[in-house]
């Protein structure tokens, strides 16, 4: 029975004739009829005084949102997010819920709608996107509410028809792929139905005029993601109460997902097998080991589809920077990201980068004017650079930065330093690293430079390796033994 259905049926039973219906849901009496006809079929009642009584029986709910998904596990953190969006559900607005791939977004607006359920009496529809395209974004929602196209009106107008002048509630999940196409729609409905509110959720923007976008991040690491964790675990693996780990080993693990929820509850799947030290320590290949989830999504069956389905999306110059990014440990600058993306102009770089955080897959450092990617995302990024060939060359180009930023702050070091290399010493340390080995003029520069750095900020031990890299690295015997 479509939503439309249910409305009809309930004022049947509430012994409203087909013209009072008809006024009441702003639509026509032989629309009414159609339905009654339906619903003596669907009933298999013979007339419209059993088809009432049927209808006093299974009125709906106030504030039913047809087509919400529902889950067989508990709803964890998330409350002052749901009590902040039930704020901003006003008449005539958009909300948009924008967050990463597997940050909880659809389960959040899940919450909402149930939350909002007195406010909106004639409840609404809550329409997933997933398997829709473009041309196909108004067919999905009118299916939803139960209507179809009629003599000389489009299926937009029929959507805006049937939500009418009435308080409801349209959800409109996973928009991302369908951006245009859900935008249009959902300023068509907004234009047309003044007392309707539309919650969107997607990985960016919908970009419509007055649109309120509700960023959502990670679940806080010290109660909500460990909470998480220990449910989904407590519920794969009945002993877990029993054999709890310590507090740290789980505090490290929501810590290394980036706070997660589909992370997590991948992860808390593996750790009846694993325990949690080992799953800990398989965490140094995420992709491979958060896999096997049955969700009825392909998406969220494992952390590299959710991310692969936003890189699928992007532009291929988001996608050139976005793999190109992967090379940074930490927090990076525009300057850093230009150096790795020579290829493009300051200004390019820099408006990629603005697109790149708009779709979730970059986010802004604690720093105002630095970006960094959650670890989780790098990592998938580390793979497509690998992939496309380019990842000696971007960790070379990463190298060469690290060791002109390095030199600049020895120079320094007879003023303010610290807060400069604490910001760039991650990176500092990867490029290094990841160096080739064997002599080499820019690792030897790198590795003298951070020895000076680390002697001075008192990281004695630290200090001494670099300076034998530095030797390792020297490109003359001289140059070895000033070292």
């Amino acid at each position: 029975m479509s939503p439309r259905e249910a409305e009809v049926l309930a004022l049947l039973g509430a012994h409203l004739s087909n013209a009072q219906i008809a006024r009441r849901l702003h639509i026509s009496v032989r629309t009414v009829e159609n339905h009654v006809s339906s619903l003596l079929r669907k009933h298999g009642v013979a007339d419209r005084r059993a088809l009432a009584a049927a209808g006093r029986l299974s009125t709906p709910p106030s504030g039913q949102v047809a087509g919400a998904p529902t889950w067989r596990t508990t709803f964890i953190g998330r409350a002052h997010e749901r009590d902040a969006v039930l704020a901003l559900l006003r008449p005539g607005e958009l909300v948009t819920l924008a967050g990463p791939g597997g940050v909880g977004k659809t389960r959040l607006a899940a919450a909402v709608a149930t939350g909002a359920a007195p406010e909106f009496p004639l409840g609404g529809a809550f329409v997933d996107l997933v398997p829709v395209r473009d041309g196909q974004v108004a067919g999905a929602v009118a299916r939803a509410l139960g209507v179809g196209e009629a003599s000389g009106q489009s299926l937009e107008d029929a959507v805006a028809h049937a939500l009418g002048r009435d308080r409801r509630l349209l959800v409109l999940d996973n928009c991302e792929h369908v951006l245009d196409a859900a935008a249009a729609l959902a300023d068509r409905v907004l234009s047309q139905c003044p007392d309707v509110t539309v919650l969107a959720t997607s990985r960016e923007r919908l970009g419509v005029p007055g649109e309120r976008v509700f960023p959502i991040a990670p679940l806080s690491l010290a109660s909500d993601a460990e909470t998480l964790f220990a449910d989904r675990v407590a519920a794969a693996d009945p002993g877990w109460a029993s054999g709890a780990p310590e507090p740290a080993i789980v505090a490290e693990i929501c810590a290394r997902l980036d706070g997660m929820p589909l992370a997590i509850e991948l992860a808390a799947a593996r750790c009846a097998s694993l325990g949690a030290e080992g799953l800990l320590a398989a965490l140094d290949d995420t992709l491979r080991l958060l896999t096997g989830s049955r969700h009825p999504d392909q998406r969220h069956r494992s952390l590299r589809a959710v991310i692969g389905w936003s890189h699928d999306l992007l532009d291929p110059d988001e996608q050139a920077l976005f793999r190109r990014l992967a090379v940074f440990a930490g927090a990076f600058r525009l300057e850093a990201a230009c150096r790795v993306a020579p290829y493009a102009s300051r200004a390019a770089v820099a408006d990629v980068l603005g697109r790149l955080v708009d779709k979730s897959l970059v986010v802004r450092g604690r720093a105002t004017d630095s970006w960094r990617l959650l670890d989780t995302v790098r990592a998938y990024a580390q793979e497509r650079l690998a992939a496309s060939g380019g990842l000696d060359e971007t960790r070379d180009l990463h190298l060469r930065w690290a060791a002109d930023a390095a030199e600049a702050l020895t120079g320094r070091l007879d003023g303010p330093w610290r807060e400069g290399f604490d910001a760039v010493c991650d990176d500092l340390r990867a490029a290094l690293r990841t160096a080739p080995p064997g002599p080499g003029v820019v690792p030897h520069r790198l590795a003298r430079s951070l020895g000076r750095l680390t002697y001075a900020r008192r990281l004695l031990s630290e200090s001494l390796e670099h300076f034998q890299q530095a030797a390792r690295h020297a490109p003359t015997a001289s140059a070895a033994a000033a070292d």
